[in-house]
């Protein structure tokens, strides 16, 4: 506003107008700080005193405005705008003009178009010098390009600009910053070697190289390159402070403390003092904990550690301020170490010693870092009490600002807690993190800071299987999820009862950026795996697959997956999709199941594993046995042309072995279940003999299968000899009930009646079937009572005759009350009930015995003693 209101008494303040020139015109727009105010204010002057008037001068000054730290993201828009101005209206843009455009794009981090502008100066008239190379040159040495500013010094030689050290201090940076120290070492020799006194190597040289060593971790190569510097090769090099603090941040703990002794003792010299800095502590501390980390032995834990509080008394010794830095990195090693008492003392010693609290943010985060490691401290010897005091009752009145550290480590303090009531209670933890959680600021409940803390919660809320709870922590997160913290609440959605699929479609639709995405719209494995399961566990399978087909596929990634070779990992897991099938299975859609299972490599980039095949066989194995029973139901038989699902199951199992995926048991039983519902006894048989051939024990279940397949197909000797291979097994393997009731059936289609009642009468003794039961009548009367309702026909009868003609071997004698054949009432029979006549046609035709059904429950038939009594006398009257 001064300038501006000098620049108005020129023109009209002293009774004749003195117009402003172009140095008049740049003085002002110097003194603006806004490049747009200042771009604002070149258009009023343009307007006010003519184009002419505006020189590259003026220009220039703008351009400047756009070259500095503020429009460091944007500035270059403006810059290059106002450039193609120049060149279009004039004046025409000078060497300076493209310095300042140049330094603008390269700050900005657009290397291709400052490159461009590069090209175009060089093709042009105008002179090429070192001032528009330098932009380029520190931009990509930052960044570690080593390559393109080794391009740019090749292309400097060829525009005949001279190169200096500065030049190559600019290559050596960026082969320090791409962590290539072996070939700094070399180009720093070449150095060395140079003729040339404007390329030869100075202290900053010397140190970027030892930098480099450091960062790649090469002590031998540092330490030799740090005693070169004390050589005699060039009179003004020798070891600055920079030079110490480096070679400490990569040496041994000993040899770092046996540094800080070599600094002390220049203090003899008149020249060449080094004094030790707080940041040498700080390296030296810092390396005693690396060192920690990677050691396993106790006692060489100890031993570093007392070094680093060596290190320690003597920062002290040295009568330097011992700032936040220093005590961060001795809390920090206590940390590591496992003693919380000397890292607890630590931070009472700086909070005494620290007179003064200063704002600055870098100091706040330090003293922050300070209390996070004695938090993580206390935490790992299970003193949650004290964490959680230092966070509630000294952190917090500090209002110093909480790190993912210092949540990460509350947590921990309360699943490692030394309170065993607090360490297995989701409910006392979960109201202890709600506490913190009620004191958080809203910085602290994005999930860049809170994640652990939100993630924790929302998991402790799960387990407890309260669903709301953990949604209520999960809308706490002020912004954007990031991927633990969608996972953990999806998975509440997939583990409570009932699943809340509704919710977690919402969440995954809702939530489709977040951090740990593998791109835009894209959710991560973990967290859609999730939701896809918690879709399919409440058989909304049409939604997971949904699911799946909106952020589980990306075209572009799964074109190079099928182009590969190599094997990547998919976007939904395997898991997932195994939800899926079996979801498919249960709702009768074994057709998706195994269209699923097909389109797993192709469409999902996962491949099937061996719950994959086994959940597919089995939704095959139940369509078929759905199939069989709507064919006894219609009464119609099966065209051999048509699809079967037995064949389906059985050529599945084929590709397992051909995919090598050994087959379970479990796949095996199921397959063999599907051909036992089709009759396909031989090849039931079959998979029974590759099944032992891979070195499988089948199961009872499998057997029983195989079994009821011969019985099915008429094959009676092959079940009898299936059932005496059970018997005969030294195993764990028995036969049970459903055993032998097979093979009855089987004989008793063969005619092998006496064959059949032996086997019953087997499994009698053996206690597999036991058909009289205890129980009293209608009027409360204790009934002799053969319960047969779970018995097959033939069973039945076998077991009614038996009994029957078991009294014609017993001395005479009255048969005292009635015998109660319980049959049934029908309810788990196919169609019409089989037992109630079955057994009634067998007493009354085949046997003569007087039966009725019971009056009082028509699943019950009825035979009076006297009725047995005549059946006893005229058969014994017969033989």
């Amino acid at each position: 506003a001064f300038l501006l209101k000098l620049l108005e008494e020129m023109e009209n303040g002293y009774g004749k107008r003195i117009l402003p020139n172009s140095y008049t015109l740049s003085a002002v727009l110097i003194g603006i700080d806004d490049g747009l105010d200042a771009l604002k204010l070149l258009e009023t002057f343009v307007e006010k005193y003519g184009a002419d008037a505006i020189t590259a001068q003026v220009y220039n000054v703008v351009l400047a405005c756009f070259s500095g730290e503020k429009y460091n993201s944007n500035g270059w828009h403006h810059a290059i705008s106002l450039l193609q101005r120049m060149k279009r209206q004039g004046p025409q843009p000078n060497e300076q003009s493209f310095s300042y455009v140049l330094q603008s794009c390269a700050g900005s981090g657009q290397v291709k178009v400052a490159l461009s502008l590069l090209d175009e100066v060089r093709q042009s008239s105008l002179e090429t010098t070192p001032k528009l190379y330098l932009p380029l040159l520190k931009v990509a040495a930052k960044d570690g390009h080593s390559d393109l500013v080794w391009s740019l010094i090749n292309t400097m030689k060829g525009d005949s600009i001279h190169i200096t050290t500065m030049h190559l201090n600019l290559y050596l940076q960026s082969l320090a910053k791409a962590g290539l120290h072996i070939k700094a070492l070399g180009v720093l020799r070449g150095m060395i070697q140079q003729s040339d006194p404007m390329q030869l190597p100075d202290l900053i040289s010397f140190n970027t190289v030892l930098s480099a060593c450091a960062n790649s971790n090469d002590y031998e190569a540092a330490h030799a390159l740090f005693d070169q510097m004390k050589g005699e090769i060039f009179e003004n090099i020798r070891p600055d402070v920079v030079s110490f603090n480096t070679l400490i941040s990569c040496a041994p703990p000993q040899t770092g403390l046996d540094l800080i002794h070599e600094m002390r003792l220049t203090r003899r010299n008149r020249e060449g003092v080094v004094v030790p800095t707080s940041v040498t502590f700080v390296n030296s501390i810092k390396q005693c904990r690396e060192y920690v980390k990677k050691e396993t032995d106790p006692d060489i834990r100890n031993d570093i550690f007392e070094i680093a509080l060596s290190v320690l008394s003597l920062a002290r010794n040295e009568r330097i301020s011992l700032n936040t830095f220093v005590y961060s990195a001795a809390i920090w090693i206590a940390e590591a170490v496992g003693d919380s008492s000397v890292a607890l003392q630590l931070l009472q010693e700086l909070n005494r010693d620290a007179q003064e609290r200063s704002d600055d943010d870098q100091f706040r985060s330090a003293y922050g870092a300070c209390y996070d490691g004695v938090i993580s401290a206390l935490s790992k010897d299970g003193l949650y009490r004290e964490a959680l005091a230092l966070y509630h009752y000294e952190m917090q009145p500090l209002k110093l600002p909480s790190t993912r550290n210092t949540y990460k480590s509350v947590v921990y303090a309360l699943d490692n807690a030394n309170d065993e009531e607090v360490k297995n209670s989701q409910s006392k933890k979960a109201a202890l993190l709600e506490g913190v959680l009620s004191r958080m600021v809203k910085r602290d409940r994005s999930v860049e800071v809170g994640g652990p803390l939100f993630e924790a919660l929302i998991k402790l809320h799960g387990e407890k299987g309260s669903f709301k709870a953990a949604k209520m922590a999960f809308d706490s997160i002020i912004g954007p999820c990031d991927e633990p913290c969608l996972s953990a609440i999806l998975r509440v959605c997939s583990s409570t009862t009932p699943t809340h699929w509704k919710e977690a479609v919402l969440l995954t639709h809702s939530s489709d950026v977040v951090w740990g995405a593998r791109g835009p719209g894209m959710i991560p494995t973990r967290a859609l795996s999730y939701a896809v399961i918690a879709c399919a566990k409440s058989d909304q399978w049409k939604e997971a697959l949904n699911l799946i087909d909106l952020y589980g596929i990306d075209l572009k990634y799964r074109r190079a997956a099928v182009n590969s070779d190599s094997k990547q990992r998919g976007l939904v897991s395997i898991n997932a999709i195994n939800s899926v099938i079996r979801a498919c299975s249960r709702d009768a859609r074994p057709d998706v199941a195994v269209q699923i299972l097909n389109d797993m490599h192709t469409k999902y980039n996962i491949s099937p594993n061996e719950t994959t095949y086994r959940l597919a066989i089995i939704a095959c194995n139940q369509a078929e046995h759905r199939e069989r029973r709507q064919r006894r139901n219609t009464a119609v038989a099966s065209n051999p042309l048509e699809f079967q699902w037995w064949e389906c199951s059985l050529s599945l199992l084929r590709r397992m072995r051909e995919d090598e995926i050994r087959p379970s048991v479990q796949a095996y039983s199921s397959t063999v279940s599907s051909l036992e519902a089709a009759g396909q006894w031989q090849r039931a048989i079959g998979v029974l003999q590759s099944m032992r051939e891979d070195g499988e024990i089948p199961n009872l279940y499998c057997l029983n299968a195989a079994i009821s397949a011969c019985e099915k197909g008429g094959a009676w000797v092959e079940a009898l000899e299936l059932y005496e291979s059970i018997r005969s097994q030294k195993s764990s393997i028995r036969t049970n009930f459903i055993t032998v009731n097979s093979l009855l059936i089987a004989l008793e289609k063969a005619s092998q009646v006496e064959l059949a009642e032996s086997i019953y009468q087997e499994a009698v003794r053996d206690k597999i079937i036991s058909p009289w039961v205890r129980r009293y009548d209608n009027d409360g009367t204790l009934r002799r009572m053969m319960d047969l309702h779970k018995f097959s026909a033939p069973m039945a009868k076998i077991a009614v005759r038996g009994y029957l003609e078991s009294l014609l071997t017993m001395k005479k004698k009255a048969i005292r009350g009635d015998t109660i054949f319980i049959v049934g009432k029908g309810k788990g029979s196919e169609g019409k009930p089989v037992l109630l006549p079955t057994i009634l046609n067998l007493l009354r035709e085949e046997l003569g015995v007087d039966a009725k059904v019971d009056d009082n429950n028509v699943g019950r038939i009825r035979v009076t003693g006297a009725s047995i009594d005549n059946f006893i006398e005229t058969r014994r009257w017969k033989e």
